[in-house]
């Protein structure tokens, strides 16, 4: 079985995995143990000016925002493939998980305060709308984990980092109040702000509330967000790609861009959909375990 481009990634080790699946479910959030390696920073951050240089038409100060970023260029499919974030998501979805979503925004001190999820975002949850769905115990189940890739500095403090609500993906969002009424001052000992180095790389839960102030900083901020989901829940930002567009890709590329395949397939694996993941999970070099037929 061949593998995508950045193989020689160092993954997590299985003390790492359970700390960080324990952060996960406690806080909704976990900063992954190690920064992302140079080389997949430098290649996400040419990707990124390349595609902003298109999209600005000249004009530096305009924040950008391109969904489906996977598409976009090969240095965002390496993202996709970074070991430790598909590590944990085989880890709290098992092997048959896929990409849901990616995008990237460059964000400039472009003097906009307008929350439109380009210059700055508002405080909110991520979809499945969490009042349009099931909860649990009050609570919205994870349906989508989220990977945050920080590619720029964001230490000194100004540059509109990633926030989140501690322990909020096991509330509603914003407590069921409109946007309108919610305060997060009511919930500010419980705010973490991500003014981290460049090559941090944070996972969190859908539905865990999180914002991101506008930069107010000379450096321009960089990231990209990358998250997986159950193989029966269809991407949030893409269709399924044609055979001709996946030629040249590794059978791990493949599944996680959704492969053609039969509709039944999407929910109950053959033995090779079971092992198509398999480098990724715990004991990886132990025996698949043998799928059940269901004729």
């Amino acid at each position: 079985m061949t593998v995508a481009a950045n193989e020689t990634t160092e993954g997590l080790s299985d003390g790492e995995r359970e700390a960080a699946c324990a952060a996960l479910e406690r806080d909704g959030y976990v900063v992954l143990p190690r920064r992302l390696p140079e080389a997949l920073t430098e290649a996400a951050l040419a990707a990124i000016d390349r595609v902003t240089r298109q999209k600005r038409g000249g004009d530096p100060a305009v924040s950008v925002k391109v969904m489906n970023c996977v598409d976009a260029d090969p240095a965002f499919r390496r993202l996709m493939m970074y070991a430790p974030a598909l590590q944990l998501s085989h880890d709290v979805f098992g092997p048959m998980f896929h990409l849901c979503q990616s995008n990237f925004v460059s964000r400039p001190r472009d003097g906009r305060s307008v929350a439109d999820f380009i210059s700055s975002s508002p405080w909110h949850a991520d979809g499945p709308r969490p009042g349009l769905f099931p909860r649990v115990n009050g609570a919205m189940g994870l349906h989508y984990l989220k990977f945050g890739f920080f590619l720029t500095d964001l230490t000194h403090g100004n540059g509109g980092p990633l926030q989140v609500v501690r322990g909020s993906h096991k509330r509603p969002e914003l407590d069921d109040k409109p946007h309108g009424s919610f305060r997060i001052e009511d919930h500010a000992e419980d705010v973490v702000t991500f003014n981290c180095e460049a090559g941090t790389v944070v996972a969190f839960h859908q539905a865990q509330w999180h914002a991101a102030p506008p930069n107010q900083s000379d450096i321009e901020r960089k990231n990209v967000y990358i998250s997986y989901c159950p193989t029966w829940m269809r991407p949030l930002d893409r269709e399924f790609p044609s055979e001709e567009a996946l030629a040249g890709l590794s059978d791990e590329e493949r599944w996680l861009l959704g492969e053609p395949r039969p509709a039944l397939r999407w929910w109950l694996p053959s033995p090779e959909d079971a092992r198509r993941m398999a480098r990724f999970r715990r004991n990886a070099d132990a025996p698949v375990a043998a799928v059940a037929r269901y004729d």
